[in-house]
């Protein structure tokens, strides 16, 4: 059967199985979508061991955020061959890190401890440009414009990743949104320099313990094994060793569905920050004129501005008929992750997944569709379908 028709008949079978069961209470697992249709548990495990199957998916997990409470939590799939997960299976984040990277530098702004608008250069002990992956910016002059808003907004103006020599700048900072993964980790090397500590040990003591995510960090731990949510062929992959030696904010995140859905709520509550920081976390920095997350600047097909897209300090943002929404993703070879939360509706979603290294599907948006409705509008700029 195809795989659209199926996702329509699911959607279908959601609102039936929910409008067939009687009313139950919030904690049985029921929520509603964005136009009001109700859902239930039952029917969401069901779609999730569809998409297992049908996407050849080693294990996958997702969760609904509404009405101030995780509505439900699933997974399906194995944490190792004829091992099946359990909600505390640990996942592959990628680039989902980088919101809660963010959330922890504004806790860091709101403790004094750096500026929000102040040049990364002056929290580290040597010039920016002495230290061999920024070499190349020595002849730039523009690196002093590097502040800890514009990197995390995206508006670094360094490339995504450079890791076969010096870093340059591609683009003045704070002129145009451009991603960056480079960015996220200069900030978190000079947060390091500026603290004295390791963003794993930041990240546990500010973030992830005062939000009860028990089971999330940016280094392995070796209480992850037995329930680490990973295609085994991809084992010795160089991603996953690294995360063994070094926590890299922009890729490294080690996490749950439920775990993230408590950073979600969080987000949409506010916790933890001064207002001015969650306005920051909020409201748009820079609008983006790209044809796709990783196209050039001033690309944009009318996509971009269809959507009214644009980021904040940590998160993609979009205008939709339901508000304003914050969105990010988190993909790359083995693992194909998604969040987005709704801020005027109070509701939130976090899938995340296993799969093989070579696995070119991609199922996110009809899962979205199905269990929350029109949170999917930003794939196809994200390249997600």
């Amino acid at each position: 059967m195809h795989k659209a028709v199926t996702a329509l008949l699911v959607t279908v079978a959601l609102s039936a199985s929910a409008c067939t069961q009687g009313p139950r209470p919030p904690a049985a697992g029921r929520w509603q979508t964005l136009a009001g249709e109700p859902r239930n548990a039952a029917a969401a495990d069901s779609l999730m061991a569809t998409l297992l199957t049908e996407q050849r998916l080693q294990a996958i997990s997702a969760a609904v955020v509404q009405d101030g409470r995780p509505a439900w939590v699933g997974l399906a799939g194995d944490v190792a061959p004829g091992r099946p997960a359990d909600t505390t299976a640990v996942f592959r984040a990628a680039s989902l890190g980088k919101p809660l990277f963010a959330y922890l530098v504004l806790r860091l702004v709101d403790e004094g401890v750096i500026a929000l608008d102040s040049p990364v250069a002056g929290y580290l002990s040597r010039p920016l440009a002495e230290y061999e992956h920024y070499a190349a910016l020595a002849a730039d002059p523009r690196h002093r414009l590097l502040t800890v808003r514009r990197i995390l907004s995206q508006q670094s103006g360094l490339p995504n990743w450079n890791r076969q020599g010096p870093v340059p700048l591609l683009a003045e900072p704070g002129t145009v949104f451009w991603y960056s993964g480079e960015g996220y980790q200069l900030l978190q090397f000079a947060i390091e320099q500026r603290t004295g500590r390791t963003v794993a040990d930041l990240a546990r003591e500010k973030v992830f313990e005062p939000l009860g995510m028990a089971n999330t960090s940016y280094l392995w731990e070796r209480r992850f094994d037995g329930r680490f949510a990973v295609d085994t062929l991809l084992v010795q992959h160089p991603i996953l060793l690294r995360s063994r030696e070094r926590a890299e904010v922009a890729g490294s995140l080690l996490t749950t569905a439920a775990d993230y859905a408590r950073f979600l709520l969080a987000v949409l509550e506010g916790r933890g920050l001064s207002e001015t920081s969650r306005a920051a976390m909020l409201t748009p920095q820079v609008t983006i004129t790209s044809r796709s997350l990783f196209s050039l600047p001033g690309a944009d097909s009318g996509a971009a501005r269809a959507l009214g897209l644009a980021w904040t300090v940590g998160w993609g943002r979009m205008v939709t008929p339901q508000g304003p929404a914050l969105f990010h993703v988190g993909r790359e070879g083995g693992c194909e992750n998604y969040a987005v939360a709704f801020l005027d509706r109070g509701t939130a979603f976090v899938v995340l997944s296993a799969s093989p290294l070579e696995h070119e599907g991609t199922f996110t948006a009809s899962l979205v569709d199905a269990l929350i409705g029109g949170g999917s509008a930003p794939l196809d700029w994200l390249e997600y379908r």
